[in-house]
């Protein structure tokens, strides 16, 4: 651990690069996460000690796969951590789902290495939330400038041509605007509200009926067929399911001809430390699986994070993925489901388009006022997208 700032209001930074340099209960005390079932402390998994630290146990996140975990720490005079920042030194830009490929180009052809950057998010995990993890009690605009500072510093000190936090929340986002060096970057993401719906049938109710035949049909060709629908959770979930969805996993990533980000041991970790945060729904056929999807829960949110499949079976992505989703948030009473990063097909089956936000640093003036300019002009291409989709809602007016 590196102590690396002191100041007059009584905290002090520090830069750790392992998750285990903290201890669990003072990480997901700032993180406001539990293991505990109850409503209050039921938070966001993704934030999490159990889920950086899976990461990190398999090696998914290591400096050999380009991750090097610089968390920034914020402290009282009594040593106390009150404060987390997770944090990454990276050699690439891949599992970051905001993509920046065009920033990286245009440096580097004006001759300079746009890596390594710094990046603040959750690997390889489209998911908006909080990026500061402030524990209660403490006045957040200060926490967050203070760790900001220290990012800073960083940034200086690695000599980076930016720094960028990822899938960041509105109301933290918002605290960030008083520095006008940390430039805003909206993106787009499809999620499906539920307005206390009664059942899946409540739901369809409130589309129009063009688009609520679509689902029924849909529906009605897997229910029809010989495919059963699993959803298993909590105890019932066991090592080998691990084993199975790792296989559904490598389908996908063959299919899109992508890189697989986590193995199989990081499923394994996931379902040993956080069984009672994860939903998977299996599809199976003659007692074999031939499809799955894993989703974590908050009091909330039921986040879809990965699917797969080993049979190409029409209809069964969206009744995997989306349709048994809304059903467990009717059912447990959360009211959203996020269905992981971009899929306009989401829109006509109730997945609205949301904004969600990124804050990017770069070191060079010259560079961020070009940068501004271009986040300026794809703001409104953006939010000129979103009312187009808005107007495609299968929603009744």
């Amino acid at each position: 651990m590196i102590q690396t700032n002191k100041n007059r209001v009584g905290y002090y930074t520090s830069v750790i690069n392992s998750a285990h340099q903290v201890d669990r209960k003072s990480w997901n005390e700032c993180a406001n996460f539990s293991k505990n079932r109850g409503k209050e402390n039921f938070g966001n998994p993704f934030l999490s000690h159990e889920f950086f630290c899976c990461l990190e146990d398999s090696g998914s996140v290591s400096q050999k796969t380009g991750w090097i975990s610089q968390h920034i720490l914020l402290h009282k005079s009594d040593k106390s951590i009150v404060g987390i920042f997770p944090n990454y030194l990276k050699s690439h830009s891949w599992g970051e789902y905001i993509f920046d490929h065009i920033f990286a180009q245009a440096w580097e052809n004006a001759g300079e290495n746009y890596y390594p950057k710094l990046l603040s998010a959750v690997p390889f995990t489209p998911v908006t939330g909080e990026r500061f993890l402030i524990k209660n009690g403490i006045n957040k605009g200060t926490a967050i400038n203070l760790m900001l500072s220290t990012l800073k510093d960083l940034a200086k000190a690695f000599k980076v041509s930016s720094a960028h936090i990822n899938f960041i929340c509105h109301k933290q986002c918002e605290i960030m605007s008083s520095d006008a060096e940390w430039l805003k970057r909206y993106s787009i993401q499809f999620h499906w509200e539920n307005k206390n719906y009664e059942n899946f049938d409540h739901f369809l109710f409130e589309l129009t009926s063009s688009k609520r035949k679509i689902i029924k049909r849909e529906r009605r060709e897997i229910k029809n067929s010989s495919i059963v629908m699993d959803v298993v959770k909590d105890e019932d979930i066991k090592g080998y399911h691990a084993d199975i969805f790792h296989q559904f996993y490598l389908s996908t990533i063959e299919k899109k001809w992508g890189g697989a980000y986590l193995n199989q041991q990081f499923w394994h970790l996931l379902v040993e430390n956080l069984k009672n945060r994860i939903v998977f729904i299996f599809a199976r056929e003659s007692n074999e699986y031939i499809a799955g999807a894993i989703n974590l829960i908050d009091n909330n949110a039921i986040y879809g994070r990965n699917w797969g499949s080993i049979r190409e079976i029409k209809f069964l992505h969206f009744e995997t993925c989306y349709y048994q989703a809304i059903d467990f948030a009717i059912n447990n009473g959360l009211k959203t489901v996020e269905a992981g990063a971009q899929g306009m097909h989401k829109i006509q089956r109730g997945y609205l388009p949301k904004e969600t936000f990124s804050k990017h640093y770069f070191l060079n003036g010259t560079f961020r006022r070009v940068v501004s300019n271009y986040l300026e002009s794809e703001k409104k291409q953006i939010k000129n997208e979103i009312q187009i989709l808005e107007q495609k809602s299968p929603f009744r007016k």
